[in-house]
């Protein structure tokens, strides 16, 4: 009978044993998927990002509270691509790790040595936060890891957003202008009055002549929608310019250059040159007076006449 309940004080002991060990197994396991942040840096201090490929690299600072590209800070950016760096990609969370072997970091391509792009962020006192980027494992997915830990995640992030070419965080549309109130070129001046477009000096319409004002309005909308292809690389000689003013009176000049069928647009506030398609080229730099007169027909004169009548 003692020996029974020996035998029986024993089991339950063990029971307890493992109870415990499994109670702090599954703890430590809790731990560990616990949500915990990719970037340990807060995004309100960021100061610089810099984004490495293999060949290229771009970098994003912020000038006077916003951020522009180091090498030309006088050019807005698109801030939904900004966002997806100071935000998105700061605030994602991680939990549970593909891998923790740094023997796999060459396979998911985040190796030192081998990787897609490397991110460093860098905050106003110099503290830097590196991250490495890897495959695609599908479609918005991507392999991430700490520069400074062997831990690989997947995260929710698109590869493209993280491009080393200046153009594709450009703001496009920083050439167009609202509100135009007078268009000036060497061939024909048209200003604004009550809303109606007119004809002004050196230029005349005779009696058999009338403003085309669909082409006039074309004009003013190829202008105010007016976005560019990327940056130019080079400095050119103008062949053409075209004057604007806004209902502000504010002057604004834009000089056009082609290339070897390479079409380039600048405007007289921003000092850069920049690529724009052919069409819209031809639309804005070839302006010519007759694109906006219409010739009256003797008919056309004579039934106009008899409705006054």
């Amino acid at each position: 009978m003692s020996k029974h309940i020996t035998t029986l004080s024993a089991l339950f002991l063990l029971q307890l044993i493992i109870a415990g060990l499994l109670f702090s197994t599954n703890s430590g396991m809790q731990s560990n998927i616990n949500p915990q942040s990719l970037v340990h840096m807060d995004k309100n201090e960021l100061n610089q990002i810099q984004i490495i490929a293999k060949d290229t690299e771009l970098i994003l600072t912020k000038h006077e509270g916003d951020w522009r590209l180091k090498e030309h800070p006088e050019l807005p950016l698109v801030a939904s691509k900004i966002a997806s760096l100071t935000s998105e990609l700061i605030d994602t969370q991680v939990t549970w790790p593909v891998t923790r072997t740094a023997s796999s970091h060459e396979r998911f391509k985040v190796a030192e040595d081998n990787f897609e792009k490397r991110i460093v962020f860098t905050d106003k006192n110099n503290n830097k936060h590196e991250l490495l980027l890897g495959e695609s494992p599908s479609y918005k997915q991507l392999y991430v890891r700490d520069a400074d830990g062997d831990e690989v995640f997947s995260i929710e992030y698109s590869a493209y957003q993280l491009s080393t070419k200046a153009s594709d965080w450009l703001d496009k549309s920083l050439l167009s202008i609202n509100g135009i109130s007078k268009v000036s070129h060497s061939s024909v001046n048209l200003e604004k009055h009550d809303n109606e477009w007119q004809l002004t000096s050196p230029g005349k319409l005779n009696d058999q002549q009338s403003l085309n004002t669909e082409s006039i309005t074309d004009l003013v909308n190829q202008l105010t929608s007016l976005t560019v292809s990327g940056i130019a690389e080079e400095t050119y000689e103008a062949t053409n310019k075209l004057i604007i003013h806004d209902d502000k009176n504010t002057e604004y000049i834009y000089s056009f250059a082609a290339n070897n069928d390479n079409y380039f647009v600048k405007r007289n506030d921003i000092n850069q040159w920049f690529t724009i398609p052919k069409l819209k080229f031809e639309t804005l730099a070839n302006v010519s007076v007759d694109k906006f007169i219409s010739e009256t027909s003797e008919q056309e004169e004579d039934e106009a006449n008899n409705i006054s009548e």
